[in-house]
């Protein structure tokens, strides 16, 4: 902002002190935050503690009513199978109140310990007085009556120790209720405090807006003048800087068992300035990665779309071998970056075994073409890249034979007709035309032979990859890495 003259030094300083004092709020916002959910963790915690002691008195509950169940049905059978539950359930009861007696004391709430205590005391009273002798057959109706007594004086204390549960467990939750309450309190008060300095700061501003009126009137020619001169410097400066690296070719991979050839030619028009794209890298185990794809529009775009697609697209590769979870994992990532729609096909050539796996996104299928045979399209399919989060995509395999080439080309070789199956018709006849002159301008001649040097409306980007007649004895391709890498891409 224009600084006049006539500003006083304690304007200038108000955002100084209003910006220390908003910072020192937002800290304190901070802090408080991070109190709440300690003290939520907390709470949350100890009320599962709680929970969990609870849990463990109805079990042991649980267990004293199966000693007196099958207690009960063999006083009045004297069958033994009636013994069972009491069998089960008298060495467990004494391990639940270790526990139980232990999950009391970590809740603090250790006035439950003595219920449990004298619960635990009552039923070895119970065992040594009512359950040996009735065992041991002898019955009778004041041994019955006594160890009603008994087992109601168990239940009772297993009550009492889940009242002083139930006390610990509201207790929590109102102590946590309450710290939440306070840090909420001094939450609002820090927010009207912020509330209240955005408005003495606005209402400054506004005032020292006022003064500067006359400044912003005199100085807005100059800053449009100099906005449209800096935009159209930044423009120049990017049509500039990304075609000069857009033709900063590369060599191809080069391998005596294998013949690669590539070529990009450009739409004539300025305005029409595209995103196609092709890709060839040298891998490990005598294999070659191939990719070429196009993005969909013109312009700065569609370059910046171009160089984020390929860029995943090949990170991606390296990383995975099967080119249709390499297109899954790219459509994955443009979909998360809103980026634009890609074709694109990318895969691997097997340089021993003649092998082609690849998989394809919405674009112009392959060209095989093997010897002593006329070139055909290979299979395609799917979506483009970028257009659907679920799509997917589908790996084929290819088993050619040496002296074959592979043929990828942009849709800019086959809709110079306007009409596509013309179009393909005519790339065909181009590729069979060129395979008996085809050396390493393979991809070129076909170029010229399709256009026979008339201009094309879009990019054109073609690359080949063709398997030696004899592939070569003891030949295996180095990695090159990302210096091996050839990079024929349209800004």
């Amino acid at each position: 902002m224009i600084q006049a003259a006539g500003v006083s030094s304690s304007s200038s300083r108000l955002p100084v002190v209003a910006g220390a004092l908003v910072l020192l709020l937002v800290a304190i916002i901070m802090v408080g935050g991070v109190a709440v959910r300690s003290t939520i963790s907390t709470s949350f915690q100890n009320a599962e503690n709680v929970r969990s002691a609870q849990a463990l008195s109805l079990e042991a509950l649980k267990l004293q009513l199966d000693e007196e169940t099958g207690m009960r049905g063999f006083a009045a059978t004297g069958d033994r199978v009636f013994l069972e539950p009491y069998y089960f359930a008298t060495p467990k009861l004494k391990a639940t109140f270790a526990r139980l007696n232990a999950a009391v004391l970590a809740v603090g709430a250790s006035e439950a310990a003595r219920p449990l205590d004298d619960a635990l005391a009552t039923n070895d009273r119970w065992q040594r007085t009512i359950a040996g002798p009735l065992i041991n057959r002898r019955f009778s109706p004041t041994l019955q009556r006594k160890g009603k007594q008994l087992v109601d004086r168990f239940r009772n204390d297993i009550v009492s120790a889940d009242t002083v549960l139930d006390g610990r467990e509201r207790a929590i939750n109102a102590a946590a209720q309450s710290a939440i309450g306070r840090i909420v309190l001094l939450s609002v008060v820090a927010a009207i405090i912020i509330a209240g300095l955005a408005i003495a700061f606005f209402v400054q501003q506004i005032r020292t807006w006022r003064r500067l009126d006359e400044e912003r009137t005199r100085a807005e020619a100059m800053r449009g003048d100099a906005a449209a001169l800096r935009a159209s410097y930044l423009a120049e400066k990017r049509i500039a800087d990304t075609l000069q690296d857009a033709f900063a070719q590369r060599p191809l991979p080069s391998h005596p068992a294998l013949r690669l050839s590539a070529t990009y030619v450009p739409a004539f028009e300025e305005a029409r300035v595209g995103g196609d794209w092709y890709d060839a890298l040298e891998l490990p185990g005598n294999r070659v990665l191939f990719a070429i794809g196009d993005v969909t529009g013109h312009g700065l775009d569609a370059a910046v779309g171009m160089n984020r697609a390929r860029q995943a697209l090949i990170t991606s590769a390296l990383v995975d071998s099967e080119p249709a979870a390499v297109l899954t994992r790219v459509n994955e990532d443009l979909i998360r970056q809103k980026a634009s729609l890609v074709t694109a096909v990318m895969g691997y050539a097997d340089v021993e075994n003649c092998d082609i796996a690849y998989s394809v996104a919405g674009h112009p299928p392959p060209v095989l073409m093997e010897p002593g045979a006329a070139p055909r399209f290979l299979e395609c399919g799917a979506l483009p890249l970028g257009a659907l989060g679920e799509a997917t995509y589908q790996t084929y395999r290819v088993r050619t034979v040496p002296g074959a080439t592979l043929i990828l080309y942009t849709d800019g070789a086959v809709e110079q007709t306007r009409d596509v199956l013309e179009g393909e018709r005519i790339l065909l006849d181009a590729v069979l035309a060129a395979t008996g002159e085809h050396g390493s301008d393979f991809a070129a001649l076909i170029h010229r032979t399709i256009f026979n040097g008339a201009a094309a409306g879009d990019d054109v980007a073609i690359l080949t990859i063709g398997f030696a007649e004899r592939a070569a004895e003891g030949v295996h391709v180095s990695v090159g890495g990302l210096n091996a890498r050839v990079s024929g891409k349209r800004v």
